[in-house]
């Protein structure tokens, strides 16, 4: 800034700030409230200079006919700096009766009072904690008032927009089966999907989560999420596309890592046959606790001998050993702990081939799904499962989209998109 400006600014406010000059938290507090203020004051300025969407006495309508100027009419609009009144140009056509305002449009203003700027930190500030959090932090940092209602409200329609991008393009694809472009081409791509349940209005429901991962040449790992409440088939195809864009077409390799469930096997041989299929250790390692658990006991020692014993085989792909001691060890139970046995007995059977743990780390393969496991911990939980958190649909659906827009590094392409108009 010029040197001028700023002296005349300096000047301005100097009994002010020499009140405060000895400290510094102080002073910088006193040149932020200085700042702001001239920025609500330029903003004005700057809005009321311009034509706000006036493009002539007519503009075409949809309709066919022609939309007349009506005038300029005000609107109040919350920004990160204070409220603004913009006299926008307003357009009218009598035959159909639709009116529009272009300088709306063109700014990307929403149906709520708030600026994109303020919408988009509202929005940032929703992906990671509730919406009576982000209106607390709202005015700590910004020191403006935006109700948790209105940040609700917000984050439901930009989130919607997300949502539907994705519809879209889902959709796109099949009606033209364009493949998406690859923008990476790992060696190796892992896959990982699993599942977690959120608190909804009618009960808990699954939402269904990716975790599409790989590693560059410096072994950073890279990952992109997927997540969604949708049906498997649905969920399946969101994955694939999210894959072609990562590289899924050209790796060498392809990895896909699951808790074998009916699902996860289905869109597995849906879109994925050819990858090899891991059933996670996570997943793998919990079915035989549980077995434990109910044998011996919460937290005791001989669960914990129990289980790490029969761990200990599974590690080394030893299934068939594994299998053969839980038969075995059914002949010396009744009830609820032979159920138990048989269950893992049968969970082992049906998923030997994909339990060749020895074989897989032999490979190099990553066989625990720490980053899926950790997307339903960090995409879905940390944000949906927060304590007495009661969703509906909508609300869970687009809050979910916007904090995967987020992690994906999507943020600040989306917003380009100017959302908050669609």
């Amino acid at each position: 800034m010029d040197t001028r400006i700023l002296n005349q600014l300096e000047e301005a406010c100097a009994e002010e700030l020499a009140l405060v000059q000895k400290d510094l938290g102080q002073l910088e507090q006193a040149v932020g409230v200085m700042v702001k203020s001239l920025g609500v004051g330029m903003l004005q300025r700057l809005v009321d200079r311009g034509g706000n969407g006036y493009e002539g006495p007519y503009v075409a309508c949809t309709c066919g006919g022609w939309m007349r100027f009506v005038g300029h009419r005000p609107r109040a609009i919350h920004t990160v700096f204070g409220w603004i009144t913009v006299q926008r140009a307003y357009y009218s056509c009598s035959q159909c009766g639709r009116g529009k305002v272009p300088y709306d449009e063109a700014s990307g203003l929403g149906s709520e009072q708030l600026s994109p700027a303020l919408a988009k930190v509202c929005c940032l500030l929703a992906v990671d904690d509730s919406f009576a959090e982000v209106s607390r932090k709202v005015g700590c940092l910004y020191a403006e008032d935006v109700s948790d209602t209105t940040v609700e409200r917000l984050v439901h329609q930009v989130g919607t927009v997300s949502v539907k991008q994705q519809d879209k393009e889902l959709e796109g694809f099949r009606m033209q089966r364009e493949i998406p472009r690859s923008q990476v081409q790992p060696a190796r791509l892992y896959v990982s999907v699993d599942g977690t349940t959120v608190h909804e209005q009618d009960g808990w429901h699954e939402a269904k989560t990716g975790c599409i991962y790989w590693y560059d040449e410096r072994l950073r790992q890279h990952k992109c999420y997927v997540g969604r409440f949708c049906n498997s088939q649905e969920f399946g195809w969101q994955v694939w596309l999210t894959g072609c864009r990562c590289g899924l077409r050209e790796a060498l390799e392809v990895v896909y890592l699951g808790d074998g469930a009916g699902w996860v096997r289905s869109e597995r041989e849906r879109h994925f046959h050819r990858a090899v299929f891991i059933i996670d250790w996570y997943h793998a390692s919990e079915h035989v606790w549980e077995c434990g658990r109910v044998l011996f006991g919460e937290g005791t020692d001989a669960t914990k001998r129990w289980v790490h014993q029969r761990l200990s085989l599974l590690w080394d792909g030893q299934t068939r050993l594994l299998v053969e001691d839980l038969l075995e060890q059914c002949r010396c139970h009744r009830g609820g702990k032979r159920e138990a046995l048989e269950g893992l007995c049968r969970y082992i059977s049906v998923n030997e081939e994909q339990m060749r743990y020895d074989v897989f780390r032999a490979k190099g393969y990553d066989i625990g799904s720490g980053a899926v496991e950790g997307a339903c911990k960090h995409v879905v939980g940390k944000r949906l499962k927060q304590s007495g958190m009661i969703w509906t649909r909508a609300g869970s659906s687009a809050t979910l989209a916007l904090r995967i827009c987020w992690l994906n590094g999507q943020w600040e392409s989306f917003w380009q998109q100017k959302p908050l108009a669609a």
